[in-house]
């Protein structure tokens, strides 16, 4: 069939070819009539018209030039009508060979199969292998980050047959209901298992992300998850995730795992904001007893840990006298004991010093009659 349709384009390339090319300067085929040169003696070269005509045809040595050319390719291939199938087989074979000629983007992973197994995986640039059918090529992008939605669908009409509230409704460690939206991130780590391990990558990676995401809600209080805890349940997700696909060998790397929208379901949300909003103003009031007893407690400590101070340091000054009036009273006993009389006499002259050294004296000379008028000699009080 392909020899016959070659015969076939042959024979119309020759006749379309077959023209009667006639003298230029007469009524050709393209309806001009062109003007003859003047008189030869004249050296002076006919005026050239700048504007060329529309209609002017090219030359017809372009055409010959053309069936020349597949004049010779079809020379090749065939001896008058009997068409050279050895040279019709090595060009096909060319041919078919020279479709095994590929390109790997940058971006880009190709894998070669022969016969439907595994080959290689050929890298970014120019590669070659066998072709269909006996070689399959097979090319991801290994670069770009994939995402996969769950309880919500950022583009319109995007899986109609998915039921939202089904994917995001999960129990929480609490026994309570929560509605969790959440996407994950993913790349392809390794496209040989991506193809050959699992039927549907896609629908593995949801499975598999939705199961993760469960699993880590049913740990985790309802108050942790609509809190303070929604990166600790990103971080854990990813690594449970991770792990499961990597069991299944799915050659898939997760990049993130990111919570979009964490609140109770529709139903019961006003009256769980209520319940909220009373937890808060307890925290609140929690929060000020507590203020209010770093406050006092810490200022009374200061102050009972003065006075104690105060009476340790009283009750070391009285011992101290105590123990030195106590030696100073050994002391004059010692003394004492070796001298009665002036000991006696020097106790009592310091006791006496005591007594009159704080008041008001008045000397009145024995020799001075009593009836003249006592001299009155004022001594002011002295400090010891």
């Amino acid at each position: 069939m392909l020899l016959t349709l070659i015969s076939c384009l042959k024979t119309n390339m020759q006749k379309s070819l077959q023209i009667n090319w006639q003298n230029p300067w007469s009524d050709g085929p393209w309806g001009n009539k062109p003007q003859p040169p003047k008189d030869s003696s004249n050296n002076t070269p006919p005026p050239q018209n700048s504007n060329k005509n529309p209609n002017q045809k090219p030359n017809p040595d372009f055409f010959d030039n053309i069936f020349n050319v597949f004049n010779d390719i079809f020379a090749k291939f065939f001896d008058g009508d009997k068409p050279k199938y050895k040279n019709i087989f090595i060009a096909l074979l060319i041919l078919w060979l020279s479709l095994g000629i590929y390109k790997v983007n940058s971006n880009e992973n190709a894998v070669v199969l022969y016969f439907g197994k595994f080959y290689q995986v050929s890298g970014p640039g120019l590669n070659y292998y066998i072709p269909y059918p006996v070689g399959q090529l097979i090319k991801k992008n290994v670069t770009g980050v994939n995402s996969e939605e769950f309880g919500f669908s950022s583009i319109e009409n995007k899986y109609l047959d998915r039921n939202l509230n089904a994917e995001s409704l999960m129990l929480s460690g609490d026994e309570n209901i929560v509605d969790v939206q959440f996407q994950i991130q993913w790349q392809i780590a390794d496209i040989k298992d991506f193809i050959f391990n699992v039927a549907d990558p896609n629908q593995s990676i949801r499975k598999s992300a939705e199961s993760a995401m469960r699993e880590i809600v049913a740990r985790t209080p309802i108050a942790s998850i609509l809190s303070d805890g929604k990166q600790q349940i990103e971080e854990d997700a990813k690594i449970l995730l991770q792990e499961i696909l990597d069991l299944y060998g799915t050659g898939v790397r997760i990049v993130r795992v990111q919570l979009r929208r964490v609140d109770p379901p529709s139903q019961v949300r006003d009256a769980f904001l209520d319940v909220q909003t009373a937890k808060a103003d307890k925290e609140k009031e929690i929060n000020q007893a507590q203020a209010y007893s770093n406050d006092v407690i810490p200022r009374a400590k200061g102050i009972a840990s003065q006075i104690k101070e105060e009476a340790d340091a009283y009750a070391s000054q009285v011992v101290a006298n105590a123990y030195g009036e106590a030696s100073r009273f050994s002391a004059v006993y010692n003394q004492y004991a070796k001298s009665k009389q002036v000991t006696k006499k020097r106790i009592y002259l310091e006791t006496m010093e005591q007594i009159y050294g704080q008041n008001e004296k008045i000397y009145i000379d024995k020799n001075v009659n009593k009836s003249m008028i006592l001299p009155y000699f004022y001594q002011p009080n002295k400090t010891n």
